[in-house]
């Protein structure tokens, strides 16, 4: 049923004004990418209110692709109230977009779709937040941790719906997935649109803030799988000068150089959503070194060769389900020192 709002007019006259809905889910979603911020920023986090970064469209299926000012990717899946899937299809739709995300992009995927669709720089869009480096680095986590939102658009949206959303956003705990009606309002008298967004599916959940690992809690949760293949790689690390930096959910191996550290391996616990596994960091060999590009790529070359390595995107990846043979720990061990010896022989970008 078609909705109204109301103009007091100056001469106090009350004008009725008749919602109209969206013509297209291709209009609907053509006007969501030129003003994002119709996505009430300020509804989802008040304290904080997001900001939006136009990726592109019709990315891996995905309508409208985003990133908000702390790198999280934002899926935005638009459909009209008259599309069936609206009932509950597009839940497991967007969910299986956002699966599939985490696998198919990486930030080298995303920067040239940036390049393409959106002439706003980064850096104008962090407006001096934090620098572009930054911002990279915290996408680059996001996607490794599955940290992301998903966002349903529609003119309206049924309450068997909201109530999907709401559930998953108590299940769920990587991944913040919301509804967004946008009713349309016209005035006939001037063709002026009033576009009245509301969203729906957050639910009051106190979370609480998560303490960074120690290495005593960092074996806590482990498997036994886990304890020993994390002892071993951190007795290696240990006598060859590699350091650990810890985080909520694990640490990153790194190398010290010039006060500073480059993370050249990110490893979880079992608190990470995909369990305990190890993942190469690309995208700081590659922005902090010198020929980190050649560097990374010649140790990709020779970790796939390795069995029960896998990619992620333009990474390599080892889910720690069973610990490595010693053919496999000696040559992973000498990639890893070869990385090492690389970094500290070519040194730092913008450094003499």
């Amino acid at each position: 049923m078609n909705g109204k709002i109301y103009k007091l007019k100056d001469n106090e006259e009350l004008l009725e004004i008749h919602e109209e809905k969206h013509k297209s889910e291709y209009n609907f979603q053509t006007l969501l990418t030129k003003y994002p911020d119709l996505i009430p920023g300020d509804q989802i986090d008040p304290e904080n209110p997001r900001k939006w970064f136009v990726i592109g469209r019709e990315i891996d299926n995905i309508d409208i692709f985003l990133l908000d000012q702390d790198g999280i990717p934002t899926i935005v899946e638009v459909k009209k109230s008259n599309n069936s899937e609206i009932h509950r299809e597009v839940v497991g739709q967007m969910l299986d977009y956002g699966s599939k995300l985490v696998f198919s992009q990486s930030v080298e995927t995303i920067i040239p779709q940036i390049e393409a669709n959106n002439p706003q720089s980064v850096q104008d869009f962090l407006d001096n937040g934090i620098s572009e480096e930054e911002f990279w680095d915290k996408v680059d986590k996001n996607l490794k941790e599955e940290k992301m939102r998903l966002i349903v658009v529609s003119d309206e949206i049924p309450r068997n719906l909201q109530n999907i959303i709401e559930f998953l956003n108590n299940k769920i705990e990587s991944t913040e997935v919301l509804a967004l009606e946008i009713k349309q309002f016209t005035d006939n008298s001037t063709g002026t649109k009033t576009l009245v967004p509301r969203l729906m599916g957050q639910t009051r959940i106190i979370t609480p803030i998560e303490p960074e690992l120690i290495e005593k809690t960092f074996f806590e949760n482990l498997d036994d799988v886990g304890v020993e293949f994390f002892r071993e790689l951190i007795t290696f690390a240990d006598a060859n000068n590699l350091t650990r930096k810890w985080t909520k959910k694990g640490f990153f191996l790194t190398v010290p150089l010039e006060n500073q550290e480059v993370k050249i391996l990110q490893c979880y616990s079992q608190l990470y959503s995909y369990g305990q596994s190890v993942f190469s960091t690309h995208f700081n060999l590659i922005n902090e070194v010198k020929d980190g590009n050649k560097i990374f790529k010649k140790s990709l070359e020779d970790i796939m060769e390795l069995e029960d390595f896998y990619s992620v995107g333009n990474d390599f990846g080892f889910k720690v389900v069973k610990n490595l043979d010693e053919y496999q720990w000696k040559e992973f061990k000498r990639i890893l020192l070869e990385i090492k010896e690389a970094i500290e022989e070519n040194g730092l970008i913008g450094k003499s």
